[in-house]
């Protein structure tokens, strides 16, 4: 340009030269910006994918170090709850650790751009790991109330399986005295005779002698097998009164108090089977979750 302004033909341009020039000093103007702006995008975007970089690392650290944090309890509590399948004793620890609210505060999203969206394997194993933690978050709850509505109802039909007692001493000993024919003291045991025609006091009686001659059933102690109890004590107490019914009203009584231990057993049973059931349940779902934190530690 500055040649042409200095050529000595200059006045022989056209009328329109200066409009050409402001064309060009325009284009120029446009280009230099463009050039600036790209430059500047560039470095604003090169900067942006450092900082979402660093942002994924961050949340993937945040959510392997909370994984840490819970997979002791975890296990902890699944070998409790294997140990309280064993024993049946009502004994159970509970590990408040085991708890997932730091997923409120960790961007999922995050985690699937750390190991690639376009990763088929990863996202699998990235959404199997957040289905099974986010089935903790009413675990604790959920294990409370499960064992606290079993022992109530435990409780409930337990104490009316209790009633044995009465068919082996309080129901046994009023039968005694009303029916027996004499009692006799020996050594300071007192022994009732029967009339030989009352079959079922005599069967009675001898049932329940051979029952505390059981070492297995009863000892010193107590009441060892409630099994053994209900298979070698109460259902043949039953079988004894059935062939005295319906002449014999204390048969009739026995009968039906032998009946409720027995359905009551039978309940206890059924509680502690659905009990169990849930308990192996909550044991499948922390062993899900632990091997699902393992295999998510190991993606690269």
């Amino acid at each position: 340009m500055t040649i042409l302004l200095h050529h000595n033909t200059i006045f022989d341009f056209t009328p329109n030269w200066f409009d050409w020039l402001t064309l060009l000093l325009t284009i120029a103007s446009i280009v230099g910006a463009y050039l600036v702006s790209e430059s500047v995008f560039k470095r604003e975007q090169k900067n942006k994918e450092k900082e979402n970089k660093e942002l994924e690392n961050s949340e993937n650290l945040l959510l392997k170090n909370n994984l840490e944090t819970i997979q002791k309890p975890i296990e902890k509590q699944i070998k409790s709850l294997e140990e309280y399948t064993e024993s049946k004793d009502f004994r159970l620890s509970f590990y408040s650790d085991i708890q997932v609210d730091f997923l409120q505060f960790i961007s999922v999203k995050d985690i699937y751009k750390k190991y690639g969206f376009e990763n088929t394997e990863n996202t699998k194993t990235i959404n199997s790991l957040m289905t099974n933690l986010y089935s903790l978050y009413d675990f604790r709850s959920s294990l409370r109330s499960e064992v606290r509505t079993y022992i109530e109802k435990y409780n409930y039909h337990e104490q009316k399986f209790y009633k044995y007692r009465d068919l082996l001493y309080t129901k046994y000993f009023e039968l005694c005295n009303l029916r027996a024919e004499n009692i006799i003291n020996e050594n300071g045991i007192k022994k009732f005779s029967f009339n030989p025609d009352d079959k079922f006091m005599a069967e009675f009686t001898q049932l329940r002698v051979t029952t505390f001659n059981d070492n297995e059933i009863i000892d010193n102690n107590g009441l060892k097998d409630r099994n053994l109890l209900v298979e070698r004590f109460i259902k043949p107490l039953i079988g004894i009164s059935a062939k005295f019914i319906p002449e014999d009203y204390n048969a009739i009584e026995i009968s039906e108090i032998a009946n409720q231990v027995l359905s009551a057993f039978n309940d206890m049973e059924h509680v502690t089977g659905k009990h169990m059931n849930a308990i192996n349940g909550h044991i499948e779902s922390l062993k899900s979750v632990n091997s699902k934190i393992k295999e998510f530690q190991e993606l690269k």
